[in-house]
């Protein structure tokens, strides 16, 4: 789940860095339009999985981790896809924890989507 809020924030990340490159006022929008709801994403991993489980001393400085940005929007939302659906395979997490990574990877297809116009 760690790794997961990893990719969560590196791709608000990607999303500003695209943002405030482009010169296309249209792009500019759809690329704060992807970066919606990755802060809200974060905090409910933190509180419902880590903050539940007083697992907060995880929380350290690499948890921005610069070596999983990339501008490539459709392939960071493929890999935070593919990963949400291994994370969904895992026998440890509760029913909460399942709905809400079932949650995040419905929200990240449709960021799929946006992400692909901007080829």
């Amino acid at each position: 789940m760690y790794t997961l809020m990893q990719h969560l924030i590196a791709f608000k990340y990607a999303c500003k860095i695209n943002h405030w490159s482009t010169d296309s006022y249209s792009e500019h929008l759809l690329f704060d339009r992807l970066a919606e709801d990755l802060d809200t994403y974060a905090d409910n991993i933190a509180e419902s999985h880590f903050m539940a489980l007083n697992k907060k001393d995880v929380f350290k400085a690499d948890l921005l981790n610069p070596k999983l940005i990339s501008k490539d929007l459709v392939k960071m939302c493929d890999t935070i896809i593919e990963y949400l659906e291994k994370l969904q395979n895992d026998d440890d997490l509760n029913e909460g924890d399942l709905s809400l990574l079932g949650d995040i990877e419905s929200a990240f297809l449709g960021k799929l989507a946006l992400a692909q116009l901007t080829k």
